[in-house]
């Protein structure tokens, strides 16, 4: 009796862990003898008449052709060793069967011992190498050592292989599982981003209404995620004065879109309920406001750096007048067939410098023209790589498609920076959220 092999069974045990299912559930080692003479089979089972491992005898299956021997294996998957005649109805009997159980049923455990009474038709070493055999022996050479020594070698291995491929199978089951949870939590999180985004979406003005206040007018507005930090804003005061601006929240996707929110909510406190209408003055209002919100229940050593850039024009239509305020941005104004850019502050609202000292935003006045076109944008385009040497789109070339593009109505501009700007980043990954407003009066 073959005693119970300790220190193989110590490089898999883990606790709880299923072993192979075919060295759990069978009693007994299933080995197929495929031979046309009954004197060999006979000699065989004599030898192993004993033999037992991992506490399992074997159990013997007898083919006398390799065409039985296909009908057997058919029915006997979790057969675990064959031991096997070359020359049989035919000179390569056992060849074709060998092919039969590695090429057509895709079987790679089951383990096979060839042997010849005619060693000519098989020679060894291009039989091992071409058919996956374990083992090779005329029959000459099977005596009862061999016999045993080549049948536990070949156990051994089998019993290698499908303990290995049980945990396998039981990782795979477990990749499978934690699979399947993150894509329930991937959908989970795809909806609510989904969700947020028609929130923001409707608290954003919709081209229709924007098109209402400023019938010649476009809004190109390209969240690089789902969601935006990159926002627009617009409030009427009365039937001639109009509050528009765009701002560029820092960080993008979930947590610009909170930021976006946050300033959404306070542009509406300051001018609707507060009732300021000094674009400075609503500006040093919301920075108070970005500051307060995000440091409320923190010390000012641990302040967040989060803040946002922003344009805010104040249109009064009555005295035709546009006066605004800028935090870090700038605005651009076409007239008398030139691009103008207007500066204002180059501080932004909230963020560490801001904490330490408040800016003192400047109200700057621009008059009215007729046609008079104007621009308000975050830095989306401008910081885009692209092109054919993958370089950033620039405020350069962003005026100059602007100035290029003047005699287009506005409508037909805007699509037209679109398409510019999707030609520029073309096999490139969208690297900001982008927004562009364009009005002309």
């Amino acid at each position: 009796m073959i005693e119970e092999d300790d220190s193989f069974d110590s490089l898999f045990a883990e606790e709880d862990e299923p072993i192979a299912e075919s060295t759990q559930n069978e009693q007994v080692w299933k080995i197929l003898l495929v031979d046309d003479e009954q004197d060999i089979h006979s000699a065989i089972r004599l030898a192993l008449d004993n033999f037992t491992y991992e506490g399992k005898k074997i159990k013997f299956f007898d083919a006398y052709s390799g065409e039985e021997a296909k009908q057997i294996l058919q029915e006997n998957a979790d057969i675990a060793l064959i031991l096997l005649d070359v020359v049989m109805e035919t000179s390569h009997a056992g060849l074709d069967f060998v092919k039969f159980i590695r090429n057509d049923l895709q079987n790679h455990f089951i383990r096979v011992v060839l042997w010849t009474g005619q060693p000519g038709y098989a020679p060894k070493k291009d039989v091992i190498l071409s058919y996956e055999i374990n083992d090779y022996k005329t029959k000459t050479d099977l005596t009862d050592d061999n016999i045993f020594t080549a049948v536990l070698a070949s156990i051994r291995a089998y019993n290698a292989i499908m303990t290995v491929e049980s945990y396998r199978q039981n990782l795979e089951q477990k990749v499978i599982e934690r699979t399947k949870t993150i894509e329930e939590q991937k959908k989970k999180i795809v909806d609510s981003i989904s969700y947020a985004e028609k929130i923001q979406r409707s608290i954003l003005p919709s081209q229709e209404v924007f098109s209402k206040y400023f019938p010649e007018s476009f809004i190109l507005f390209k969240p690089r995620d789902v969601v935006s930090g990159d926002f627009y804003w617009l409030s009427q005061v009365d039937e001639n004065v109009i509050f528009v601006a765009t701002a560029d929240c820092t960080g993008h996707g979930v947590p610009g879109a909170f930021m976006s929110m946050i300033g959404n909510t306070l542009l509406n406190e300051i001018v609707a309920t507060k009732e300021v209408q000094s674009p400075a003055s609503i500006l040093s209002q919301l920075n108070a406001g970005i500051i307060d919100a995000l440091t409320k229940h923190t010390n000012s050593e641990d302040a967040q750096t989060d803040g946002m850039d922003i344009t805010l024009c104040k249109i009064d239509l009555h005295n035709n007048i546009i006066e605004l305020a800028t935090a870090n941005h700038v605005l651009l104004v076409y007239s008398h067939n030139m691009m103008h850019v207007v500066e204002g502050n180059y501080e932004s609202i909230g963020g560490i410098f801001s904490m330490r000292k408040a800016p003192e935003f400047k109200n700057v006045s621009i008059p009215i023209e007729p046609r008079m076109r104007i621009y308000m944008f975050s830095d989306g385009i401008q910081d885009q790589f692209g092109g054919p040497k993958n370089e950033k789109f620039t405020r350069a070339r962003l005026e100059k498609l602007l100035l290029d593009t003047t005699s287009l109505p506005i409508k037909e501009q805007g699509k037209k920076v679109e398409q510019e700007f999707t030609v520029w980043k073309e096999g490139k990954a969208q690297l900001d959220d982008v927004l562009l407003l364009g009005i002309q009066f």
